[in-house]
């Protein structure tokens, strides 16, 4: 097993497909009652469903577009086919792989702090980074699927074991700036639901529609050479602000 450095034991390449298979199923169902969502959409989603200021940083790779055109197809067939069950649409540019999360809060006062110390140690970790420079990750679409009542997404995967290697080498650099409670599931967010919720009928047009894109899969590349560190002001507004592995 891989290990952390002073910290606990890694997951192996299996354990992490173990993990994240376990919930990233081609099919689900949004049960037979109304869906309410996780209340904490609406700290990202004004009540006209709307995007509401939500504000942090964060370390992504960004997509190539030949990608994001892909994604955003993905993303408009789930609107088209069940508009009632999301919010505003996120532009296609947002789309992105995170590596690491690193602050967040609907308040610019509780975060503002948080982002700036953040920004000077990445910085710091840069030259970790540029022994990357020219690495590039090969992945894998597992499936769209609800993550944590929030949002639809797509689950990827590094596509061997020493893809996942260098992936967690590099998150490993970034959890030096930020240790997170909770380990790293790779994924891309197509949408977020509306912030009221939806009913059955609706649900089940989303079922239907999310077995529909289930049925292809998606491989693609990151690059670290487009490995950003990146300030948000809402989920529909990112801004790069460091190349991590060219700076």
């Amino acid at each position: 097993m891989m290990k952390r450095k002073g910290e606990v034991m890694m997951e192996t390449y299996q354990e992490f497909l173990d993990r994240i298979f376990s919930f990233e199923k081609n099919e689900w169902t949004y049960g037979d009652g109304y869906f309410k969502g996780n209340p904490s959409i609406s700290k990202k989603v004004n009540p006209d469903n709307t995007f509401r200021n939500f504000y942090g940083d964060t370390v992504v790779f960004e997509l190539a577009a030949s990608v994001k055109e892909k994604l955003a197809a993905f993303a408009a067939f789930l609107y088209q086919s069940a508009p009632d069950c999301f919010c505003e649409r996120l532009v296609p540019q947002t789309f992105h792989v995170t590596l690491h999360d690193l602050s967040n809060s609907p308040v610019l006062q509780e975060v503002a702090k948080d982002v700036f110390e953040n920004e000077l140690k990445v910085i710091e970790q840069m030259q970790q980074v540029q022994k990357y420079e020219k690495a590039v990750l090969k992945m894998k679409s597992k499936a769209v699927f609800n993550m944590v009542d929030t949002s639809l997404v797509m689950g990827v995967y590094p596509a061997g074991g020493e893809d996942y290697r260098r992936m967690m080498e590099l998150y490993d650099i970034f959890d030096e700036v930020k240790r997170l409670p909770y380990p790293f599931t790779p994924h891309i967010t197509l949408a977020y639901y509306n912030v009221y919720g939806f009913d059955v009928q609706a649900a089940r047009g989303l079922e239907k529609a999310v077995r529909q894109l289930n049925e292809q899969e998606i491989e693609f590349e990151l690059s670290v050479e487009q490995l950003y560190y990146q300030k948000f002001v809402s989920m529909n507004d990112y801004i790069n602000v460091i190349n991590l592995a060219r700076h």
